[in-house]
């Protein structure tokens, strides 16, 4: 029984720190243990992503679901050529569009929206206060726009993982975040009236 024990835990240790190709090929295999080793690897990277193109959490946690589940069933198409994090972006940017166009718009939070009182305003006001106004800036961007921006600025891709994941050539990447960062900066002043920090 204990060494029973020592094995099944040796094996998940082995799992926690094999690499993405090793995981790969045991995923391949029908090993559920490694995909599973996958989805905790990227998990966060993921949710993360969708909760900032989509602005809420419960479509953000649809999202990586769906990104998850979409990537096991087609595990045999991804080729190696990027990386499996650039393949998982690519599926969950491709899941937030389809959010998105069954939502038809992001929605900020209202105006008069104010959190619960039991949050400690000294240590969290500023930080809350900035992601609001960035969340809310970034709403206003077109798709392309705030694609392109989310991907560079918050998850901080190259341009050719950025081209890859959105299946667009490295020159529109450049073009569209210049546009991108120029038209937040204007949204930002007209907004608040400040420089962007």
């Amino acid at each position: 029984m204990r060494t029973e024990a020592f094995a099944v835990s040796s094996a998940a240790t082995l799992l926690r720190e094999a690499g993405e190709s090793e995981l790969l090929a045991r995923c391949r295999t029908g090993d559920l243990e490694a995909f599973a080793q996958l989805v905790q690897r990227y998990r966060n990277r993921i949710f993360n992503l969708a909760w900032q193109l989509l602005g809420n959490r419960d479509d953000a946690e649809d999202v990586t679901q769906e990104t998850f589940l979409q990537a096991f069933e087609h595990l045999s198409e991804f080729r190696g050529e990027a990386q499996m994090l650039t393949w998982l972006y690519r599926i969950a940017v491709n899941a937030c569009k389809m959010k998105m166009r069954q939502r038809r718009f992001i929605e900020p939070l209202p105006e008069d929206f104010e959190p619960a009182e039991e949050i400690d305003w000294n240590a969290v006001e500023e930080r809350w206060l900035l992601k609001r106004k960035i969340d809310t800036v970034l709403a206003k961007l077109s798709e392309p726009l705030r694609l392109v921006l989310v991907l560079r600025e918050m998850h901080e891709l190259s341009y050719e993982e950025i081209a890859s994941v959105l299946g667009i050539p490295v020159g529109t990447v450049r073009s569209r975040l210049f546009e991108a960062r120029r038209k937040f900066a204007q949204i930002w002043r007209e907004m608040f009236g400040d420089e962007i920090r």
